[in-house]
């Protein structure tokens, strides 16, 4: 009987459980591609073995308390030897304050990869996602790989407004350049646009109920610099469709540039495009152009293609790409994953020999003013004068504060005899 099953078509057996949609059930990326066997096995690390993670925790909270200071590597072996969701918090926690801090600038790309993965495995994706738009107080930024795991992720879990955010990222991130990572962020914006929702709505700073008043030296004109200051979620997926699709010509990627200034607010250069094109443009892409835009109208007098079905062409680019980049792709980051362990033991052999070294340099320092302290006491009269002259020399003089002319205390009289008051009478009065 299992052998009668694997030889019949997947679609097949699919259709007579009653699933028609084949490619949902399952993930683009091999398991081959996770390489999570290959990440586990740091650790086999005795350095990570050894470690126990609420103690650790406690002496680097305890550590940034007295100090505000905090060493990269030191959070770094922590990211990397965090296995369970327990210490999910501790982890945000303890990245967080990394950037409040000098040695931020030296954080390890394993320290990223580390933290995304951990996130994705305790399944908290909300806090991974609000951990990748704050860019300033967590500093976790996406690299190819990493991005290519989560959108496999969420194709498989119909996520795809997680999927066009983490899309969005890397157009913030200026990083478009890897094919699968394209293919993978073009279909699930294009998802996400066919059916828009899930996106977090970006809420501004309530305005003061009372005028309040403040005073300022000048005021600054509103910027936007139309990339960082984005927050629409019609605008940044538009930008990151351009962006992926700007440096091919063919009907597909042509329409996706219309689509994607239109979205963006660029009308102007959308119909620039659609003036100058030769090719039939894709009449499934444009219809996702809003009714309101300047676009819409200009499209509409257009020849379009009615008859592709964009959805299957994006899931073929996908596998294409999949086939094409996957071994380089596992290659790569194995040898990402070996170069992390050798570079994580180099930084900390270097941490110890500087903590060796200023250990010694205090201690000599002690052992210095314990040998002067002695010698005084051993040499004491013989050098009184220069110890008087010394301590004498140390001594602060602040010149003395005038505050002006004394007043004299006023002298009462005491013979003074005050004069006696008689009332009054009024003239109109009766005697």
């Amino acid at each position: 009987m299992l052998r009668i099953i694997h030889l019949l078509p997947k679609r097949h057996i699919l259709k007579t459980i009653g699933i028609n949609t084949y490619h949902n059930l399952r993930t683009f990326l091999s398991e081959a591609y996770y390489c999570q066997e290959i990440w586990n096995q740091r650790l086999n690390n005795p350095l990570l073995q050894k470690i126990n993670l609420e103690e650790f925790y406690y002496e680097l909270e305890q550590k940034f308390t007295k100090t505000q200071q905090l060493n990269a590597i030191d959070i770094d072996v922590f990211a990397n030897a965090v296995q369970g969701n327990q210490f999910g918090d501790e982890l945000l926690d303890i990245v967080y304050k990394l950037r409040l801090t000098a040695d931020t600038g030296n954080t390890p790309e394993s320290t990223s990869h580390a933290v995304i993965r951990a996130l994705l495995q305790f399944g908290k994706v909300e806090d991974l996602l609000n951990v990748l738009d704050d860019r300033l107080n967590y500093g976790i930024f996406l690299d190819y790989y990493t991005a290519n795991l989560l959108m496999d992720t969420f194709w498989k879990s119909n996520q795809y407004a997680h999927g066009a955010r983490i899309a969005s990222q890397l157009m913030l991130q200026e990083e478009l350049e890897h094919p699968l990572t394209n293919d993978f962020s073009l279909l699930h914006c294009y998802n996400y646009l066919k059916n828009p929702s899930g996106w977090p709505e970006y809420s501004p700073p309530s305005e003061p109920e009372e005028e309040v008043k403040i005073k300022v030296n000048y005021l600054r004109n509103p910027y936007d610099d139309e990339h960082f200051d984005l927050r629409s979620d019609k605008k940044m997926i538009g930008k990151t469709i351009f962006m992926i699709s700007k440096s091919k010509q063919d009907p597909l990627n042509l329409s996706f540039q219309i689509l994607g200034l239109a979205l963006f607010g660029k009308d102007k250069e959308a119909l620039d495009i659609s003036k100058n094109v030769n090719v039939v443009l894709v009449k499934e892409i444009l219809d996702l152009i809003p009714e309101d835009s300047k676009v819409k109208k200009a499209i509409s007098e257009l020849k379009l293609e009615s008859d592709t079905n964009v959805g299957e062409i994006l899931i073929k680019n996908v596998k294409h790409s999949v086939e094409k980049c996957s071994e380089s792709d596992i290659s790569k980051q194995c040898e990402m994953f070996e170069k992390w362990q050798q570079e994580r033991v180099r930084l900390l052999e270097e941490q110890k020999q500087r903590l060796t070294t200023a250990k010694r340099l205090e201690t000599i320092e002690d052992l210095k003013k314990a040998l002067k302290d002695k010698e005084e006491k051993l040499w004491f009269f013989e050098n009184e004068e220069k110890i008087d002259l010394d301590i004498e020399a140390k001594q602060k003089f602040y010149p003395r504060r005038w505050f002006g002319h004394r007043k004299r205390h006023r002298q009462i009289d005491t013979d003074y005899v005050p004069p006696e008051i008689m009332k009054k009478h009024s003239s109109g009065s009766i005697g």
